[in-house]
């Protein structure tokens, strides 16, 4: 890329190409020499130049005739043009501007005038052209769902499209604000090696934002382009929203290594017990068939519950679809009814007598495998499978209840607390696959109370072993509250 500017001369003497070659710096201005109007029209369309040193008395296509055809061309319409005249009146300065002339230099020209001029114009269609480019990018990247921004030297915000605005949290007044600590406020840029030297060597990296009980995490991948030119130029970086490319991923593998795990021993536990018995049937005692028999059962059952598991999770949100909304005079059937189901013997439920004909804005099918899944887990994760499990039930305020599980099982470490609502997490120090479930039972009923537009809360409890779990969930409005 060079910095001069192209100046097409379009005139029939040749002393006057010689006099500006000599006149002019060829460190600003590049000539391009036109000896009549077809030729200086034929140039001006291929090379498009910054300014056009046109004379008016030509052979051929006069200079008026040559000035109107170049206004009419859309691409050569606003490039500023100087007539050479050796008539000093004032028709012709008149004829000159109805043709679309800016200008005016009478031959014999002075150089110094002449220097001077071509400068100034050349100065201005460069700021025009840039200004021009400048309002194009504005409203090329306004359209766009990427986020751009433009950077100063010093890593300054100079400009921000107003989807860069929203991913970045900046207000209105953000230009001058030092980028790198800026985006620390909210993001981890990762990898970190990548991002200490990145004002100096921009890479391609990402900016994370961790998970919350509320929302999964957020990416944007960055990817920066140094302006070519002189190191004032500056830098336009482009943000990209890939959380669900990186989510997809993520879930992905997640799953790939939870399915490998939780199928790899209940298959092996009914292939090794199958095969052993197609193989030696008939040598094989009759008081060793049963526990054989057995053993391919439980690994039978072992895959069942694998796989109603994950469609269970899968099929979670359906549920909110399915038949009427649960009212709470039903709860304490469906509390006994579950606990029976789980051989639990010691659920105590407490439901105040004001919210018995409460109505909640959950499926009577959802609210039943929401009490399924957390009993579930009491049970399995408790040291001797027989927890104590408490449900309290309280009104927040007119528009909401909240939900209290407390049990006196396992107390959970901060790492499994905050991972807990991933799918396919479990809780061992090692992930051998022995743990029965695939980690979904909290991610369900997380699923569940979200879409229905609950919180959902989850913590040890603060006097002895055992978890928490609190779900806050909308009421309908009675007629009344209406």
């Amino acid at each position: 890329m060079t910095n001069k500017s192209l100046l097409l001369v379009i005139d029939d003497e040749p002393i006057v190409h010689h006099t500006l070659d000599a006149l002019l710096d060829e460190s600003q201005f590049e000539l391009l020499p036109a000896m009549n109007g077809e030729d200086g029209l034929e140039l001006a369309e291929q090379q498009l130049p910054d300014i056009i040193l046109l004379d008016v008395m030509m052979p051929g296509m006069d200079g008026y005739q040559v000035c109107r055809s170049l206004r009419r061309h859309s691409r050569l319409a606003d490039v500023p043009i100087i007539m050479l005249t050796a008539l000093d009146d004032r028709d012709s300065r008149l004829a000159g501007l109805g043709a679309g002339a800016d200008d005016f230099l009478t031959k014999p020209f002075d150089g110094l005038e002449m220097q001077i001029r071509l400068r100034t114009l050349a100065l201005l269609n460069r700021f025009g052209r840039l200004a021009a480019e400048r309002a194009r990018f504005s409203w090329i990247v306004e359209q766009a769902e990427d986020g751009y921004l433009l950077l100063d030297v010093d890593g300054n915000i100079q400009f921000a499209n107003t989807q860069a605005q929203n991913l970045l949290h900046l207000s209105g007044t953000y230009q001058g604000i030092d980028f790198v600590s800026w985006v620390e406020k909210f993001y981890i840029p990762q990898p970190t090696e990548k991002w200490d030297f990145w004002l100096a060597a921009p890479a391609p990296l990402y900016f994370v934002h961790p998970e919350s009980p509320h929302s999964r995490p957020f990416w944007l991948l960055v990817e920066a382009l140094d302006a070519p030119g002189s190191a004032e130029s500056g830098r336009v970086v482009h943000l990209r929203d890939v959380t669900e490319k990186m989510s997809v991923y993520h879930d992905t593998r997640k799953f790939h290594t939870a399915v490998t795990h939780k199928l790899r021993t209940p298959i092996a536990l009914i292939y090794g017990a199958m095969s052993l018995l197609e193989a030696k049937f008939d040598q094989i005692p009759p008081d060793e068939v049963k526990p054989m028999v057995l053993t391919a059962w439980q690994g039978s059952q072992r895959l069942v519950d694998t796989v109603r598991d994950v469609l269970t999770y899968l099929d979670a949100p359906l549920t909110l679809k399915i038949g009427p909304l649960a009212n709470l005079a039903e709860f304490a059937a469906l509390v006994d009814k579950t606990a029976g189901m789980y051989g639990l013997e010691n659920v105590k439920l407490s439901l105040p007598m004001e919210l018995q004909q409460a109505t909640v804005v959950l499926t009577s099918f959802s609210l039943e495998l929401i009490l399924e899944e957390l009993l579930e887990n009491s049970q399995k994760f408790h040291p001797h499978h027989a927890p104590r499990i408490e449900i309290d039930i309280e009104r927040v305020d007119k528009d909401q209840i909240r939900f209290r599980f407390k049990d006196d099982g396992l107390t959970l470490t901060a790492e499994q607390l905050s991972w807990v609502w991933l799918p396919y997490f479990q809780g061992e120090k090692y992930f051998s696959g022995e743990a029965p479930g695939m980690g979904l039972g909290f991610p369900t009923v997380a699923t569940l109370v979200w879409q229905a537009g609950g919180q959902i809360r989850l913590a040890n409890v603060p006097s002895g072993p055992g978890i928490l779990v609190e779900l806050t969930v909308p009421l309908l409005a009675t007629q009344e509250e209406k």
